[in-house]
């Protein structure tokens, strides 16, 4: 890495962000893609991270999303650093006991991925609903993986947006974060909703790629944005760099960092 590579990554490390889009366990389609709990918080030491929300990757794969979730309370509940989702599988027979269980075992926000459960985004609106009366923000993956370098033998489809939108315009007003848009994504959800997305509605940034440049326009709407890296899946620093050169106010920048991510979900300690 270039010497003002190093610069802006210690840029980025003063913000003191908070990372909404981090994974526990095994990403089957590469073996280096892969973080334990002392990986998770040496990310956090690394790049100055005060708070990662975090699910465990296990729940997208497996038979069921229980155990993965139960591991990760196992191997994270206890620290104050990270903020537990639990995933929950709006196909599975059992999925408004698991929200009941989560909100009871201290989790601290859902988090929903159609395209790895197969999930139509219409079927997700049972489960918006179910959290926001806990009082739980839900986080939607809309994908974890770019689809043109996706492994032929993943079972993911990404929704298409005008289903997203539709989904978006039934929700209730409740904290919702979309992952994995990217800048396209993002204006065509907003041609659907006739650039009316409503204010509780947020979009993370690991999937936001290109130029450094192109972070420059989330400085128009700050609240909307929250720093998410997709680590252990995607290489963090990518979207770190680009938070630390976009041309922005100071202010907006740290807001995008970590502010928006503490109106959320805020930090324990």
């Amino acid at each position: 890495m270039t010497a003002p590579a190093h610069g802006l990554l210690d840029g980025f490390r003063d913000l003191r962000a908070i990372d909404v889009t981090c994974h526990l366990g095994q990403w089957p389609y590469r073996l280096a893609a892969a973080a334990s709990a002392d990986d998770l918080r040496d990310h956090a030491r690394r790049h100055g991270l005060r708070g990662l929300w975090v699910s465990h990757l296990a729940t997208l794969t497996g038979f069921d999303t229980r155990t993965g979730n139960e591991e990760l309370l196992r191997a994270c509940g206890d620290d104050p650093l990270f903020a537990p989702f639990a995933v929950v599988d709006p196909g599975a027979p059992g999925w408004r006991r698991e929200v009941g269980w989560a909100a009871g075992a201290g989790f601290r926000g859902i988090r929903l991925a159609p395209g790895d459960h197969g999930s139509p985004p219409m079927s997700l609106l049972p489960v918006l609903e179910a959290a926001a009366g806990l009082g739980l923000p839900v986080q939607v993956l809309v994908r974890l993986d770019d689809a043109r370098v996706r492994h032929p033998r993943s079972p993911a489809r990404d929704p298409e947006v005008h289903e997203l939108a539709d989904l978006v315009r039934r929700a209730p007003a409740h904290p919702l974060v979309l992952s994995g848009l990217n800048r396209g994504d993002w204006r065509e959800l907003s041609r659907h909703l006739g650039d009316d997305v409503p204010a509780w509605v947020r979009a993370d940034l690991w999937h936001v790629n290109g130029p450094t440049f192109v972070a420059d326009e989330w400085a128009a709407e700050p609240g909307r944005r929250l720093f998410g890296s997709g680590y252990p899946v995607q290489t963090p620093e990518a979207t770190m760099l680009q938070l630390a050169a976009a041309a922005m106010p100071e202010e907006t920048r740290r807001r995008i960092a970590a502010g928006s991510a503490e109106e959320i979900v805020p930090l324990h300690g």
